[in-house]
């Protein structure tokens, strides 16, 4: 039997990674701009994040410059590991993970802590809040 913890536990990671495949599809491929609304529908209207340089931008920020990114980076793959849940409170959930973002044989990591809202109506009962992500070394 899954505890209420563990379960909630797999709805993070099924969320992280789920988000993370939609992103890669709409950075690496031609599709359509339904796949825009998946990751717009994924945010809460407050949404915020720290990008790896630094800069604290908003979710209309960040849905422009995805608009214009569309398949600006043909054949992405977007790996998530490492995922722990760090939080949990009735009102927001916070994780941290590894990004790795490949494209032929190049790759980038990123360190990434996520703050999830409960949200009953969102794919896995969960909706971005908002995201830190921190710029890693290559490994090898």
């Amino acid at each position: 039997m899954v505890s209420a913890a563990g379960a909630l536990a797999g709805r993070v990671a099924d969320e992280i990674e789920q988000q993370h495949q939609v992103l890669a599809r709409w950075l690496g491929s031609a599709c359509d701009r339904e796949v825009l609304d998946t990751l717009r529908a994924a945010h809460t209207a407050d949404f915020s994040m720290v990008t790896t340089d630094g800069r604290a931008i908003s979710l209309d920020t960040l849905l422009a410059g995805l608009a214009e990114a569309g398949n600006a980076r043909p054949g992405l793959r977007i790996d998530v590991r490492d995922i722990e849940v760090l939080v949990t409170t009735d009102e927001l959930i916070v994780a941290r993970f590894v990004e790795v973002h490949s494209e032929g044989d190049r790759s980038a990591s990123r360190r990434v802590s996520a703050a999830l809202r409960p949200d009953d109506r969102a794919r896995n009962g969960l909706r971005w809040r908002h995201v830190h992500e921190t710029a890693m070394e290559s490994q090898p």
